[in-house]
């Protein structure tokens, strides 16, 4: 695995993989573990379909609290996804949050530039979603989805700082800082309640269309 590691001194920096996928999940938790030595975040959220890699992260972090954000029962059915370790992620005091995903849903657009408030059909609004791919990949798209999922959720609070980490298929790839917020209010009229993404601990830097052409 390579990385290349910025930020300025005094920072937890950013790591850039080379190539998306579970081999960088070690690094990727020992990054979200140098973050929380800071002392200002108190909870990590974690995508995780079966609740491995949310086990995986309470492992490790002797600090936070860890929350293995994942599909809804309605979807895990349908889709055939992996059975959720439940019994295991409660007994290792890792909070759950079985919540539907905000993919192709509405989205509420505040157009700046022709001064009115747009609705696209679910349809369109998955314009948004591709173009957090674009920026970032498969698993820093998902980092940013499980916010607004556990927000929605009642487990983050509208404004609260969190860490957030995803990757790409299985393990991790990415990791964010971004403050709690609902998927209607992502991009929508009020501006203190649009989603900020305040920090890049982790991410790749060629993206996977794998399931995207």
């Amino acid at each position: 695995m390579k990385d290349l590691r910025c930020g300025r001194a005094g920072n937890v920096g950013c790591l850039f993989f080379e190539d998306p996928g579970a081999q960088n999940t070690a690094a990727v938790i020992r990054a979200v573990k140098r973050r929380l030595r800071r002392g200002d975040i108190g909870k990590v959220l974690v995508a995780s379909e079966s609740g491995k890699l949310a086990l995986r992260v309470r492992k490790q972090l002797s600090k936070g609290a860890v929350v293995c954000v994942t599909y809804d029962t309605e979807t895990r059915k349908r889709f055939r996804k992996p059975t959720l370790m439940k019994n295991e992620l409660l007994r290792k005091r890792v909070t759950i949050v079985e919540w539907p995903e905000p993919i192709g849903q509405r989205l509420v657009f505040r157009n700046w530039w022709e001064r009115r408030t747009l609705k696209p059909s679910g349809a369109i609004s998955d314009l948004f979603w591709m173009t957090l791919i674009c920026v970032g990949g498969h698993g820093f798209r998902t980092a940013v989805e499980i916010v607004f999922m556990a927000t929605e959720a009642g487990v983050v609070k509208l404004g609260e700082k969190i860490i957030s980490l995803a990757g790409t298929g299985w393990g991790a790839d990415s990791a964010i800082v971004m403050k709690g917020t609902k998927f209607e209010d992502a991009v929508g009229e009020a501006a203190v309640r649009r989603m900020k993404i305040e920090e890049i601990l982790a991410m790749p830097k060629r993206t996977s269309w794998t399931g995207y052409g």
